[in-house]
């Protein structure tokens, strides 16, 4: 068997052998024409960059100070993520302004939007690089780069590129936060209506009824009702003494009992406020309106510390969404800025002519297969030789 085999072998280096110089001219002619290609092959440029996206530019609240405890509310709206910029780099809106910007109608030999915006997808390179290398880890950086004929014009593009890319994660960025910020404002001023309304409710009623400590006036007022009461009971007793000593005729007595008059006058004025003018500034008011007063000076004072809470809350968040919004940017980071390429990215003309070699081998080794075989049938078969020029002349025939 083995035998066999090296005779097999040995027939076909034969026959490569016999009919070398169709093998080695087929090489020679293909190896020409790749070294022609390779060398009249239009010089292509490559310009790289990579970037990283962050969190963005939150503002930091840790080192303490008047907005420390700020940290710690929540802000709505979301942070372009990597991801998303990924998609973005290919939107059509980007890609048409970098078309326009450029002039690619003219580079690229149509006005079709679809076919300007294949051509420059095909000349973009994008590189994802993630946690882990495989798989659906985290993005933890991108890599764009532009192909083109002229150096210059490839580090023009990606670098508008990518400035176009920023301004539009930017943007979308200061949205996210913008409605947060917005929505804090119209509320915030909502509030600040409402509590300058209440304290203005409050501040009247105070005017008005002489409310401005509702507890301590209530005591001092019952203190002095007790005061009045002591005094006119101590002239009870004195008048009741004295008519029983000196007689009901006596004029001290007179005296006593107007004292006691205007001592009861008085009293009932602070229990009943009969004799008090309408809307008179009055800090003692009558006993049996506080009550009433009490209850509606509360409402009055419980909607203003309502709005003053409502306001603790709202205008922190204010000023962080305002501060955010304000220091809002887009979060990517560039690792490796784009420059003007030296070196040309294609065509890799070693390769180049290296395929033609191996598609020059690979052609001579037909064309020798097939001389040997075609000969085979003219020496042991020339019927079958006459019906294969039959279908050769047929197949020329249009």
């Amino acid at each position: 068997m083995n035998e066999l085999k090296r005779i097999d072998l040995l027939a076909v280096a034969t026959i490569f052998a016999k009919r070398k110089r169709i093998l080695i001219l087929t090489v020679v002619l293909a190896t020409i024409i790749g070294a022609i290609i390779a060398f009249m092959w239009p010089k292509s440029y490559e310009s790289k960059m990579t970037f990283i996206v962050t969190e963005g530019s939150g503002i930091d609240f840790s080192s303490g100070g008047l907005l420390s405890g700020l940290a710690n509310l929540s802000v709505g709206g979301s942070k372009i993520t990597s991801d998303q910029a990924l998609v973005l780099v290919r939107s059509t809106a980007i890609q048409d302004r970098v078309i326009e910007k450029f002039n690619l109608k003219d580079v690229f030999g149509t006005d079709i939007p679809e076919a300007l915006r294949r051509n420059l997808d095909q000349r973009l390179v994008i590189d994802e690089k993630r946690e882990g290398g495989i798989g659906f880890n985290s993005i933890i950086a991108i890599s764009i780069s532009y192909i083109d004929e002229s150096p210059q014009r490839a580090y023009d593009i990606i670098s508008y590129y990518y400035n176009l890319l920023d301004s539009t994660v930017a943007d979308l960025n200061r949205k996210g936060v913008g409605d947060g910020y917005e929505m804090i404002k119209t509320r915030l001023n909502q509030n600040e209506i409402e509590l300058a309304a209440a304290e203005d409710s409050l501040v009247s009623f105070q005017k008005r009824y002489g409310i401005l400590e509702v507890e301590e006036q209530a005591k001092s007022q019952i203190k002095t009702l007790a005061e009045l009461k002591t005094e006119i009971v101590k002239l009870e007793v004195q008048i009741g003494y004295t008519k029983e000593v000196l007689g009901s005729g006596n004029n001290k007595i007179e005296d006593l009992e107007v004292q006691k008059k205007q001592f009861e006058r008085k009293y009932n004025e602070l229990l009943t406020g009969s004799i008090k003018n309408s809307g008179s500034f009055d800090v003692f008011q009558s006993v049996q309106e506080m009550p009433e007063l009490f209850l509606e000076y509360l409402r009055r004072y419980r909607e203003v510390i309502v709005q003053e809470e409502i306001y603790k809350v709202l205008y922190p968040q204010f000023e962080q969404q305002k501060l955010n919004y304000e220091e809002a940017s887009s979060g990517l980071r560039i690792v490796d800025p784009a420059v003007i390429p030296t070196y040309k990215s294609s065509p890799k003309r070693a390769y180049i002519i290296l395929a033609a070699i191996l598609f020059g081998g690979f052609m001579g080794i037909l064309m020798v297969l097939f001389k040997e075989w075609k000969e085979g049938l003219r020496v042991n078969n020339p019927e079958e030789l006459t019906r294969f020029e039959e279908f050769v002349k047929e197949l020329k025939k249009f």
